[in-house]
């Protein structure tokens, strides 16, 4: 599966991440700061004297008037450009039949299938951690009770504090969520919907006309993220840990080769060829220690 990283020019996410206030210019107080200013310095004619008219003729006060504004506007524009907004990027798969593993700031974890888009900030703000999904993924989301997890949809907005659960929103009319561990909030967008809780093992579909909750039989709705595994340009530390996780191995990394970055798929393969595959395409070498532990460190 491909995957590019953009800068994501979708104006509305990035306004309502970042929203920006601009303050009306007041001409008038603007004017009066000025006539002040000329008066404090002696430009202006004492109180009861005629102007002198060649002083200042109205086409210098008109011109003055526009001189403000344009420095005004210059310095609401520089203020805007100076604002230290994160980058927001977007991470697209194709429609090859993988699944992308793809690690937040936080240190949550997002498996996308094939055709999703996720779009997300190089750094979460102090409030709370928002990121927007248009397809299907598998999120682990690293728990935080003072910075909750957002994600945004066509259909609804879910809050998590720390959990795990598959979300798939295609289009305007089809929504799945489906918990597999923890507690999640949706706040439906559907006018009249009240927001509502889910539990582990607990369903939410909306197919275009209401939202329905379940408990559904099978409880492997989430399997299909283990299938086929694709890391792109992550560092072995990370791809181990999403192993480990998922498979209850034991791999570790020797840290000085713990931050070297690894692209490779797994697909269907056994914790051995995966041992094996990472230690020949990084030149590993690959020991077993005691409590069924393997360590992969450089080769001497």
């Amino acid at each position: 599966m491909h995957a590019d990283k953009e800068q994501l020019k979708d104006k509305e996410f990035l306004d309502r991440l970042f929203p920006i206030r601009q303050e009306p210019v007041n001409t008038d107080k603007a004017w009066e700061q000025l006539n002040s200013r000329l008066a404090s310095d002696g430009l202006l004619p004492a109180q009861g004297q005629p102007p002198a008219k060649s002083l200042f003729p109205v086409w210098m006060r008109v011109a003055a008037s526009i001189a403000l504004l344009a420095v005004a506007g210059t310095l609401l524009f520089t203020h805007i450009l100076n604002r230290k907004v994160p980058d927001i990027f977007a991470v697209n798969t194709t429609t090859d039949n993988q699944t992308l593993v793809q690690f937040l700031h936080d240190g949550s974890v997002v498996y996308l299938a094939e055709n999703t888009r996720l779009s997300y900030p190089e750094r979460f703000n102090t409030k709370n951690r928002r990121v927007s999904l248009e397809g299907e993924a598998f999120f682990e989301v690293t728990g935080n009770e003072e910075q909750p997890f957002l994600i945004e949809t066509r259909q609804a907005t879910i809050q998590v504090l720390g959990t795990s659960f598959n979300l798939k929103s295609d289009g305007e009319d089809h929504f799945e969520l489906y918990v597999e561990e923890g507690r999640v909030r949706v706040s439906p967008r559907l006018t009249g919907t009240r927001s509502m809780e889910l539990e582990q093992g607990e369903m939410l579909v909306y197919s275009g006309e209401r939202f329905e909750r379940s408990r559904p039989q099978d409880q492997d709705l989430s399997a299909w993220r283990m299938s086929r595994m694709h890391f792109k340009d992550e560092p072995l530390e990370n791809v181990l840990l999403v192993i480990n996780r998922n498979f209850g191995a034991r791999l570790q990394a020797d840290p000085s080769i713990s931050q070297r970055r690894l692209t490779v798929t797994f697909y269907r393969n056994s914790i051995p060829t995966i041992v094996e595959l990472i230690g020949i395409s990084m030149n590993l070498e690959v020991e077993e220690k005691a409590d069924s532990v393997i360590l992969f460190k450089q080769k001497l």
